[in-house]
C-alpha cells in the first residue's frame, strides 16, 4: 500500500512538472510558408527570432519570415521610433494604430530571475612575430544585465605584449556603466573605470564619465548613436608616484551592424574625442572596430583593430600612438 502510494505521488509530480514545462511554452509564431510554432520567444535583437520548441531546442527564425506572433508572457520591445515598452505581444497589442512587425527592433524578454537576465562574451587571441619575437596575449569579456529600460555592463579588456627586447607593455581597462533608454532614442549612459597603457606612458587612470546623446539609426541590422559629455579624470604616470586630475569633454559615435545570413556577421565600431577642459590645449582619441563571424552556435571568430592617440601623453610615454591588430576566438552566453 506504501509503495503504491509513493507510486502514485511520484507520477502526479512528474505530470505538474510536465504540464508546467508545457504551459511556458504557449507562445506562438506564424510564418510566410504558412506553419505555425507553438514554443517559447526567447528574444528578437538584429531581425532573428530565437525560439525554443520542444524537439529542436532553441532555434533561430528570420524576422522577415515571421507574419504574426503572440504571447502572454511580459516582454521588454523596442520600436522603430525609439520607444521602449513594456508588454504582451497579443491582439491588443497590436491592434493599436502602426503597430506592426516591422516596427518592431527588438524584444527581450523580462525574466524573473538574477542569472537569466545575463548575457556577456569571453574572447581570447594569442599572436606571435618570429621575425622580431614580439609575443602577444589579448583578452575580452563583458557581462551584462537588462533590466526593463536600463541595463548595468561590466567590460574587461587587456592586451600584453612582450617585446623582443625583454620588455612587458600593457594596454588593459576595466569598466563598469550604467546605460538608460529615455523617450525620443535619448540615452543617458555613467561609467566607472580604470585604464592602463604603458606605451602611452600611462600607468593608471581612474575615469567618471557621464554622457547623454540619442540614436540616430535604429533599425534590424543597424544601431548608429551619437553622444557628448564630461569627464573627471585621475592619471599616474609611468615611473610615477603621484596622481594628477583633469576635467575632459566627450564626443563620441558608435555604429553596429550585424548580418544573420551564412555566415552570420557582425561589424562594431566607436570613435571618441576627448578634449581637455582643464588641460587646455591636450587632445587624446580612441578608436576601435571589431569583427567577428559566427564558425557554429555561439562561438566565433573575430578581428579587433585599435587605435590610441595622445598629443600630450604622460612622462615616460614611448610613442603619441598605439594601435594593434588581433585575432580573436570567443563565445557568447545568454544571447
Amino acid at each position: 500500500m506504501r509503495r503504491s502510494v509513493l507510486k502514485i505521488t511520484e507520477v502526479i509530480i512528474l505530470l505538474t512538472i510536465s504540464v508546467l514545462g508545457l504551459a511556458q511554452k504557449t507562445d506562438k509564431v506564424f510564418l510566410s510558408n504558412g506553419n505555425m510554432l507553438t514554443g517559447e520567444i526567447k528574444n528578437m535583437k538584429f531581425a532573428k527570432l530565437s525560439y525554443d520548441v520542444d524537439g529542436p531546442g532553441t532555434i533561430s527564425i528570420k524576422w522577415e519570415h515571421v507574419v504574426k506572433i503572440t504571447s502572454d508572457k511580459t516582454f521588454q520591445v523596442t520600436m522603430q521610433n525609439g520607444d521602449v515598452l513594456i508588454t504582451r505581444p497579443d491582439s491588443a497589442f497590436f491592434d493599436q494604430p502602426a503597430t506592426t512587425l516591422d516596427s518592431i527592433i527588438e524584444i527581450v524578454r523580462i525574466k524573473d530571475r538574477f542569472l537569466q537576465r545575463l548575457d556577456g562574451s569571453i574572447d581570447l587571441g594569442f599572436n606571435y612575430a618570429k621575425s622580431n619575437s614580439d609575443l602577444q596575449f589579448n583578452f575580452n569579456s563583458s557581462v551584462t544585465y537588462r533590466k526593463p529600460k536600463a541595463e548595468l555592463n561590466f567590460k574587461l579588456n587587456s592586451v600584453i605584449t612582450d617585446n623582443a627586447t625583454d620588455s612587458i607593455s600593457r594596454k588593459q581597462d576595466v569598466t563598469f556603466d550604467f546605460y538608460r533608454k529615455l523617450k525620443n532614442r535619448i540615452y543617458l549612459n555613467g561609467l566607472l573605470g580604470w585604464q592602463e597603457n604603458t606605451e602611452l606612458g600611462l600607468e593608471n587612470r581612474y575615469i567618471l564619465p557621464v554622457v547623454s546623446g540619442k540614436i540616430l539609426l535604429n533599425n534590424n541590422h543597424q544601431r548608429l548613436l551619437t553622444g557628448a559629455g564630461l569627464s573627471g579624470n585621475l592619471e599616474q604616470s609611468s615611473g610615477s608616484t603621484s596622481y594628477s586630475g583633469s576635467v575632459e569633454g566627450i564626443l563620441i559615435i558608435s555604429f553596429k551592424e550585424f548580418k544573420y545570413s551564412t555566415p552570420k556577421l557582425s561589424i562594431d565600431t566607436r570613435f571618441a574625442i576627448f578634449p581637455g577642459l582643464t588641460d587646455w590645449g591636450r587632445v587624446r582619441m580612441a578608436f576601435n572596430l571589431t569583427s567577428k563571424v559566427e564558425i557554429f552556435k555561439d562561438f566565433n571568430v573575430g578581428l579587433t583593430f585599435y587605435d590610441e592617440f595622445d598629443n600630450r601623453p604622460p612622462a615616460g610615454a614611448q610613442s603619441k600612438n598605439d594601435f594593434g591588430l588581433n585575432f580573436t576566438i570567443g563565445y557568447e552566453f545568454g544571447k
